[in-house]
């Protein structure tokens, strides 16, 4: 990943703050590529390290904030 994956990880959640919150996978990794150049499986590990960290969840194909997640964008902005 060209981005370090603390820059990328504060984007994405921010990313999915501006969203509303949630956000489908597909626009999310679309997102992810352009702006942090996160392939397929840079983009997997930064997930699964963002949902394992309880900041983001996954069902239904689309990752939601969690209220942790949200903290986090607001307490680093």
């Amino acid at each position: 990943m060209a981005a370090d994956s603390e820059t990328a990880r504060s984007g994405i959640l921010r990313f999915l703050e501006r969203k509303g919150g949630s956000v489908p996978i597909g626009l999310l990794h679309g997102h992810s590529k352009v702006a942090y150049q996160a392939a397929h499986q840079a983009f997997s590990e930064l997930m699964e390290g963002l949902v394992a960290d309880g900041l983001v969840t996954f069902s239904d194909d689309t990752f939601h904030l969690t209220d942790e997640g949200r903290n986090k964008v607001q307490s680093s902005s």
